[in-house]
């Protein structure tokens, strides 16, 4: 026996929807991908002395000019099933069948026959808060005294900066070890004197070795995989404006590619009955999901695609007994259960 499916409502040809003829409506799923692209933008700048460093520091490791620098953190994919268009049917409701009973979720896509709607289990996304180095806001003051505040070089600038470096240092290796006349009350104010001393020489410092500030973005964007695919380019990430559009060639490119498994389709013989089908549903097909930088491989995992996959269409013989339940995936259009 073979079945016939249902033709897709926008298919369907002398079919009109008229006013007062109540008609039901349902639609299979569709996959869409949600792919949230993580990047980290570096930004250097270099501090005023960095020319003295090695002189008063000791350190040439320092930054020397200012720099942009955006990279790909990590990628994640999230399946997200939406109603399907282009497989979107019409059932015509008649006296005692059920199929009136059909059960469909808040998008049009079928749930079932006889049955509840299933509760949308909803993938709890890891919260991945922005990062960004401390902003330490001085107004452009240098914190010296008057001594080297008053001096016309820079030089003697950087001069008055690193020797306070090291009385910031020896001051609290004299707190740390006690050898000060007055003690903090209590941890709370140790901690507090500590923690000035520790941003004021990190401001100093940074005049000589430079600032780097790091700051994490977020972008999600939908690829809807329809075919086969091969290495097509899904989006490109510039290493000075981050995520930019697939056809600008600032950013390097980043690959996608889809790979479904063959259904194996049996082919009706001649003798067999046609029956005609009540409902359609879907077998999806086991897809390959592969995203890469051209070299390495950044995702690589198997989903089921209800799109790339072939109609299931379910005949009126099953629906004889008004008791019969079915159950249908919302998220694939795939048949869970016959009752």
């Amino acid at each position: 026996m073979i079945l016939t499916a249902l033709l897709p409502l926008n298919a369907q040809n002398g079919i009109t929807l008229t006013k007062g003829k109540p008609v039901l409506v349902y639609a299979l799923p569709k996959t869409e991908l949600c792919i949230e692209i993580v990047t980290e933008t570096v930004k250097q700048k270099p501090g005023i002395f960095y020319q003295y460093s090695e002189r008063y520091l000791a350190t040439n490791q320092v930054i020397t000019e200012e720099k942009t620098m955006v990279r790909l953190k990590s990628i994640r994919v999230f399946p997200r099933a939406v109603a399907d268009p282009h497989r979107t049917y019409t059932l015509t409701p008649r006296k005692l069948s059920v199929l009136n009973n059909i059960c469909v979720n808040p998008q049009g896509i079928l749930c079932g026959i006889n049955t509840v709607m299933p509760v949308e289990q909803h993938i709890e996304k890891e919260i991945i808060k922005e990062k960004s180095s401390p902003v330490i806001n001085n107004n452009g003051l240098l914190p010296l005294g008057e001594e080297f505040m008053m001096a016309g070089s820079s030089a003697k600038l950087a001069e008055g900066a690193a020797k306070q470096i090291y009385r910031i240092r020896e001051s609290r290796m004299s707190l740390l070890t006690a050898d000060v006349e007055h003690l903090p009350a209590d941890g709370a104010s140790m901690k507090a004197m500590l923690n000035g001393m520790d941003e004021q020489e990190q401001q100093l410092t940074e005049l000589f070795i430079g600032k780097t500030t790091t700051d994490i973005q977020h972008k999600t964007i939908v690829y809807i995989p329809d075919s086969t695919v091969n290495q097509q380019v899904v989006f490109r990430i510039s290493a000075f404006n981050g995520i930019v559009d697939t056809d600008d060639l600032s950013g390097k490119p980043y690959y996608i590619s889809i790979i479904p498994e063959k259904i194996k389709t049996q082919l009706p013989g001649e003798k067999e009955k046609i029956e005609k089908a009540a409902i359609n549903t879907v077998l999806p097909a086991r897809t390959k999901i592969v995203i890469t930088d051209g070299i390495n491989e950044i995702y690589n995992q198997t989903l089921d695609i209800p799109q790339l996959g072939e109609i299931v269409p379910l005949g009126e013989g099953l629906f004889v007994s008004p008791k019969v339940k079915i159950k249908i995936d919302p998220q694939t259009g795939r048949l869970i259960s016959i009752e």
